[in-house]
This record gives C-alpha cells, structure tokens and sequence, in this order.
C-alpha cells in the first residue's frame, strides 16, 4: 500500500536531486514534511467533498470543517496517531455534525441565536481555561506565544459570533449551516478538555484494531 509518507520523501528527493549543483539546496527531510502536510490536507479535503457531496451535506459539512480547522490551528486539541485514523474519524465526525445541525435547526428554529450565544459563552470559558491545549507530540513551551495564542482564540470566538449573527439576520447560508458550525465549534470545545482527549483517543485506539495497517504502512516507508 502507497503511503503519503512514502510519496512524499520520494518526491523531495526527485525535486532537491533535480536542483542545480552550486546552490544552496535545502534538507530532503524539510522538503519531505511540507508536501506530506500539503498531500495529506489535499487528500482530506477531496475526501470530505466527494462524501458531502454524495450525502447532499456540503454546506453543512463545509461550514462544520472550516469552523474545526480554524479554530483548532489556534486552540490546539487531541490528535490521532496515525493520518488513517485521523481520516476517517475526520470524516465521520463531520458527517455526524453536519447531519446534527440540520436536526438542530429544525428543532431550534428561531431560538437558533439562543444556542449559538450559550455555545460562545461555554466556549469562552473553555479558551480560557485549557486553550491551547497541546500535546506530547507538539508541546507549547513558550508562554509567551501561549499567551498568544489563548487571545487569539478570543479574537476567534468573537468573530466566530459575529458572522454567525450577522448570517442568521441576513437569512445566509441558511440555519442548517450555521446550526453545523455551532456544533463543530461544540465538539472542537469539547476536544479541549480532558474528556475530549479520552474519548479521541479511545476511537483512535478503536480504529487501530479495527483496522490494523500501521505496519502495512510503515513497511512502504
């Protein structure tokens, strides 16, 4: 099986072996890192397109993945051990989100600002007591950029507030939608917290046994 790892080291040693001589030509390893996040993002993305698309969740979908991915480059949160898993849970987590938020909205109906004020507020509380929230793998050390990062993740939940509010008075992209970025900014809360770093890791522990390809994956590396 083709792993992205493995295309991606064999692409940077093709692309810095093809440099002219003479100059100064940076690290494989460097090279190897940007196209395997560039490739491993492209890829998700497809994926999460293709299958919003089939199961006619694609504002939904969209609106759940713009609002994790944002949110969680400045906040932080659990990981998968393996790009796989982090694929699939990905995949099914928004589908399960974006699939909530239509309920949600039916439900609510104008009560949806309701929610979506009690859902900033949690969330303010949440930043600020656990944003970011690093890991063993990628610590932040620094407290200054911790510092940083944890106003940036106010800034965030303001705006966040903003263009939510601003969408449901205007009628755009309709209560579906901003239902689904509600919950994605619930769950990208809740993956916060030491729970949320429990329940993650227990999936991801789940999809390795059910599907047990790390060392199919490592022997093409």
């Amino acid at each position: 099986m083709l792993s992205i790892h493995y295309l991606a080291q064999s692409s940077a040693a093709y692309l810095v072996a093809r440099l002219p001589e003479g100059q100064n030509k940076p690290q494989v390893e460097v090279v190897a890192f940007g196209l395997e996040v560039a490739l491993g993002a492209s890829l998700q993305l497809i994926a999460f397109v293709a299958v919003a698309w089939y199961l006619g969740l694609l504002p939904e979908m969209m609106a759940a993945l713009i609002t994790m991915a944002t949110y969680r480059l400045l906040a932080g949160g659990v990981h998968c051990s393996a790009y796989y898993r982090c694929l699939i849970l990905s995949l099914l987590t928004l589908v399960l989100l974006a699939s909530l938020g239509r309920w949600l909205a039916s439900i609510l109906g104008g009560s949806l600002m309701v929610g979506v004020v009690a859902v900033f507020a949690a969330s303010l509380v949440i930043a600020w007591r656990r944003a970011p929230a690093d890991t063993a793998a990628a610590p932040i050390i620094n407290p200054v950029r911790r510092a940083r990062l944890k106003k940036a993740c106010y800034l965030w939940l303001v705006l966040w507030l903003a263009v939510v509010s601003l969408g449901y008075y205007l009628g755009w992209p309709g209560s579906s939608t901003l239902a689904s970025s509600l919950m994605a900014l619930v769950f990208q809360g809740f993956a916060l917290t030491p729970p949320g770093f429990a329940v993650v890791g227990r999936a991801d522990g789940l999809l390795k046994r059910l599907l047990p390809l790390d060392k199919k994956l490592e022997g093409r590396r």
